[in-house]
């Protein structure tokens, strides 16, 4: 289906957008004073290495003898490791030791192709990544040199998980400015992937020539080689540092506390004497004011309904009941359940109340009369019954 106008508009508008991005980031123009120098330093005479079939560039690998003794760092670069797979200049000795795979003029494209095919003896305990100076020269802007680190670096990645990077040898025939976009953009995709990344170009200060042999590209066996060999070693040691399982430490138990002196308290003043406790033979009137009264003593609220009678236990002494002085409530069964239960168990008292008993019918008394009244109503009654003359 044929696009329409909206669609070319759009396509218009991306490359206006990349234009303006890559004149922003691309690749700095060099100022007009800068001039390409050569470097006074020595270097070996290059030696022929294999051909690779996987970038057709020149590749070597070299792996030490392995020591269970030591770790095993596997460095991955281009041609400033001639040196050290040749063996003119020699690593520093130490708890490590280190392999080298090394192919001269290969980019980051091509170095991730031959770490994808390499196949290494050994595995490392860790791996070098050297960023490519080669692509100050193969990629047109910083960005496109960027992505394909990060691609250098996922392929690295997927074979070894500890893996650290190092900046790239500056060049004296490059301005200073174009390298150090170069160097911030690798820097900003290793720190993307979380590698950690160790700047070496301020250890070669450019207006040391000694640093470089002629090319003014490659360091010199006799003075650059040589700060490169310490950095490499500084910075495979500080990572396994880093990188190094921490031991667990274990908690340990803290004594008791054990106070140099005791304490001693002193008090002054009377001391109470404590209230003699009753007999085992005596009984204690518990009441409902709280208040107690031994059983002989008097005491005007005896026949309070709430006291209670507790008999004190000693060791070995039995544990006396008295009866209970708080009266029943017969009220609180009906007449005809207190029969059932009077039929079913009788109790053993006679004060039992059913409600079905007959009361005796009791004669009302009379009055007494004392004589002298009797005498008084037999007198008045005799004065009645005379006539009148």
């Amino acid at each position: 289906m044929p696009r329409g106008k909206s669609h070319r508009r759009s396509e218009a508008a991306k490359k206006r957008v990349e234009a303006v991005r890559l004149g922003r980031v691309g690749i700095p123009k060099a100022s007009s004073d800068f001039v390409p120098v050569r470097g006074t330093g020595l270097r070996h005479k290059v030696k022929t290495w294999p051909t690779s079939d996987v970038t057709n560039h020149c590749h070597k690998l070299v792996i030490p003898e392995g020591t269970s003794d030591k770790k095993f760092v596997l460095v991955i670069g281009a041609s400033h490791l001639r040196s050290f797979v040749d063996g003119v200049v020699v690593m520093a000795s130490g708890d490590i030791q280190f392999g080298f795979m090394s192919t001269p003029g290969a980019s980051a494209a091509d170095l991730r192709l031959e770490v994808l095919n390499a196949v290494i003896p050994r595995e490392p305990d860790a791996v070098c990544i050297m960023a490519p100076s080669n692509n100050l020269t193969a990629s047109r802007h910083p960005e496109e040199a960027g992505q394909e680190f990060e691609r250098y670096l996922l392929a690295v990645c997927s074979r070894w998980s500890k893996v650290f990077c190092t900046g790239f040898v500056p060049r004296l025939t490059e301005s200073r400015e174009k390298q150090t976009v170069f160097q911030q953009e690798f820097h900003r995709r290793s720190a993307k992937l979380g590698i950690p990344y160790y700047e070496i170009a301020d250890y070669f200060p450019l207006d040391d020539l000694d640093l470089w042999c002629p090319d003014g590209i490659h360091l010199s066996d006799n003075h650059g080689m040589h700060i490169l060999n310490h950095l490499i070693w500084m910075f495979a040691y500080e990572f396994m540092e880093l990188s190094a399982p921490k031991p667990l430490v274990q908690s340990q138990a803290t004594p008791p506390y054990k106070s140099r002196f005791v304490p001693r308290v002193v008090v002054k003043g009377e001391e109470r004497s404590r209230p003699s406790s009753p007999l085992p033979t005596e009984w204690t009137l518990v009441r409902s004011s709280r208040k107690r009264n031994l059983s002989g003593e008097s005491d005007c609220l005896f026949d309070s309904p709430k006291k209670r009678v507790v008999h004190h236990q000693r060791e070995h002494s039995p544990v006396a009941f008295s009866e209970c002085v708080i009266p029943s409530n017969p009220v609180c069964f009906s007449p005809a359940i207190l029969v059932a239960m009077e039929t079913v168990s009788p109790s053993a008292t006679q004060d039992v109340c059913t409600g079905t008993e007959t009361k005796p019918v009791e004669h009302p008394i009379k009055p007494s009369v004392s004589k002298s009244r009797r005498v008084r109503q037999k007198v008045s009654a005799a004065s009645c019954a005379t006539p009148a003359r």
